[in-house]
């Protein structure tokens, strides 16, 4: 009878563990930093349906057979930008050199063109995309501006920049946090002619001053 007892209790204990491992490996723990994407059931928002759901934060349980969960990751890659030899207005080639951070919308529905678009791809691949983007719209705006609108107001090129690609990003499901100037140079060194212009003038209007506060 003991002997009969133990073997029940034996193989309660064994099943009860057995539900436990396998609960743990239906049970996804979300962070804060990440999306978790449920694959495999469609649901319905408005009168668009999609093939997969979506938890932010908290935990998710996965559907044995018929979902598979995949993450993806929040925050913020630093892209180096840069444009050589594009044309600013007036023809004169410049060379820009930025850096942008950049991340996937955790909101919806911006957060759905990131899933269809990037869901299995690494991370230097989105990053690769957002760098050919940004750079796309960095010689675009540059055409519209003079060689001294670019170096001399470096913040408002970056708003301009940031505006023009902003419609590109919102499809790819990214979002642009910062973007900031860091270089600009042009190889027939006209920014450098237009600085020695500026200084002499200024040491000219000087001179001038001084001369009529003595006069």
């Amino acid at each position: 009878m003991m002997i009969a007892i133990g073997i029940i209790l034996g193989t309660l204990a064994f099943v009860g563990l057995l539900l436990l491992f396998n609960l743990r490996t239906l049970v996804y723990i979300c962070e804060p930093n990440e999306v978790l994407i449920f694959s495999g059931r469609r649901r319905r928002v408005g009168n668009r349906s999609y093939g997969y759901r979506i938890v932010k934060g908290g935990m998710g349980f996965r559907r044995p057979i018929v979902e598979r969960v995949d993450r993806i990751d929040l925050t913020n890659m630093v892209i180096e930008v840069s444009a050589h030899n594009a044309y600013s207005k007036g023809g004169v080639p410049l060379t820009v050199a930025g850096v942008a951070n950049v991340k996937i919308a955790g909101h919806e529905p911006v957060l759905n063109n990131a899933i269809e678009r990037f869901l299995g791809k690494s991370r230097v691949e989105i990053m690769q995309i957002a760098k050919a983007t940004l750079e796309g719209s960095l010689r675009g705006v540059l055409a519209t501006l003079t060689p001294e609108e670019v170096n001399e107001d470096r913040i408002l090129f970056a708003e301009k920049l940031v505006q023009e690609v902003e419609h590109d990003m919102t499809a790819l499901g990214l979002v642009v946090d910062t973007l900031k100037i860091q270089q600009v140079t042009d190889d027939v060194k006209y920014l450098d002619s237009i600085g020695r212009i500026k200084s002499a003038e200024i040491v000219r209007e000087a001179r001038i001053a001084e001369a009529i506060a003595q006069a």
